[in-house]
């Protein structure tokens, strides 16, 4: 949600009060961890961490020679009601949300991908509709982290590798059942490393979920019958990462030369048209000016397999590996909206139903209803002691919006901008379209 009472309270700007969100996410880190975690630059973050502590807001202690840093009591203005001049509900509804991203660090959790409930439902496109509704709402299941690429966009990031034992897969499917969820998306990392995958894609369909997506890099399925054997056991939908058909690009973003691989991928699924297929490319700004050559290898592949297929483009998060390569990567929004919007013009013509994240509306304007983000929410389901909850604001703590967009005819439907890209960027781009008289 985008916070204004609060900071303007705290009388602290835009980049504190993002650092300040980050501590609400964190229990207590080390000094040199914080960049990292703000998604600040030093500089930044070294003039947002100091007005945080003069005001009493971030603390810090010493232990071992090394300074551990952590949000300090809150609860002075976070339990009370709204002070004089500020909007009472505004209040009530943003520190509700400060508490909740508080109480429930720590817990166990699930991620549910579901659809978006919106009123005006006739302005949805119905190919991206029907397949919105098919797959969601699933729970987004990650296997592990272990991958056989090494992204340069990754949001895994410097993790260590491992692969989740099928006990912790199996307590979260049944999570998931306990709410009523019958569809799962196995992800990663990349799902296809863990031995264990047909086992639990298996006790999935077992439990009671209709629909299983893999979603995949698409190395593993280019091998003769892993494809084959993952169908018979129950797999329904794939999703295959493809960001760029240039081999130059994708080794260099991948860091591995894979690209016949992940076509011959494409071609595996091809092979089971009743599967439903996905594909997310990651819009860098090195596949900018080669959108429009993705485009056509969409369409191309479209015209070759029977599947149902909807691809999306992505716009890359700077987060963990791409704030890392940010400066080479990340691209402002308006670098990359004139080749998206010449993309998806190119596969609309061609009847492919290219759709985009991560682009505010304002600034596709004509394109509104190819925004996957009307089509979908995200939000987590969080064991705690008192039973499972709903929570939606670890989530929308890592978003924002301008001031003005509370204004714009899209404000409920747009998901806004990460925090990292405010932090980078800012929010001038973001320009409130307002209703006509």
């Amino acid at each position: 949600m985008d916070f204004q009472e609060i900071p303007l309270h705290l009388g602290i700007d835009s980049e504190s009060w993002s650092l300040l969100l980050t501590f609400f996410l964190i229990h207590e880190e080390p000094r040199g961890r914080l960049p990292h975690l703000g998604q600040m630059e030093e500089e930044q973050l070294e003039i947002a961490l100091q007005h945080l502590v003069s005001s009493g807001l971030v603390v810090r202690r010493t232990e071992g020679g090394q300074e551990l840093w952590s949000l300090g009591s809150p609860e002075a203005w976070l339990s009370t009601a709204a002070p004089a001049g500020r909007d009472p509900d505004r209040w009530a509804m943003e520190t509700g949300e400060l508490r909740r991203l508080r109480d429930l660090r720590g817990y166990p959790r699930v991620t549910v991908t579901a659809n978006r409930e919106l009123r005006d439902r006739k302005r949805l496109v119905p190919e991206v509709l029907r397949h919105a509704t098919t797959t969601l709402p699933a729970i987004d299941l990650r296997v592990g982290t272990r991958c056989n690429l090494n992204c340069t966009y990754c949001l895994l990031g410097h993790e260590d590798r491992y692969l989740r034992p099928l006990e912790e897969i199996a307590a979260e499917l049944a999570l998931g059942r306990e709410r009523g969820i019958q569809k799962v998306s196995f992800t990663g990392g990349e799902p296809t490393l863990h031995p264990e995958l047909p086992r639990m894609i298996a006790l999935s369909r077992k439990m009671g979920y209709r629909q299983v997506m893999l979603v995949t890099n698409g190395l593993t399925l280019s091998i003769p019958g892993v494809m084959d054997r993952l169908v018979s056991v129950g797999v329904t939908a794939v999703g295959i990462s493809f960001d760029t058909p240039d081999r130059a690009t994708a080794a260099s973003l991948w860091q591995v030369d894979a690209l016949d691989r992940v076509e011959a991928a494409f071609e595996a699924v091809g092979r089971h048209p009743d599967l439903l297929l996905g594909s997310i490319a990651v819009v860098t700004r090195p596949t900018i000016s080669q959108l429009s050559e993705l485009a056509r290898f969409f369409i191309d592949l479209q015209g070759r397999i029977a599947n149902r297929f909807v691809p999306n483009l992505d716009f890359v998060m700077p987060e963990e590996n791409a704030w890392a390569n940010r400066d080479v990567l990340v691209p402002r929004l308006s670098e990359a909206v004139p080749a998206v919007a010449q993309a998806l013009t190119l596969a609309h013509e061609h009847g492919l139903p290219l759709t985009f994240r991560g682009f505010p509306p304002c600034l596709l304007p004509g394109f509104e209803s190819w925004s996957y983000d009307l089509y979908m929410t995200i939000f987590q389901l969080v064991r705690t002691p008192d039973g499972i909850v709903f929570d939606r604001s670890t989530i929308d703590a890592l978003r924002t919006k301008a001031p003005g967009c509370r204004r714009c005819i899209h404000y409920r439907e747009c998901t806004g901008v990460s925090r990292s890209y405010a932090n980078r960027y800012g929010l001038s781009e973001l320009q409130p379209v307002e209703a006509t008289p």
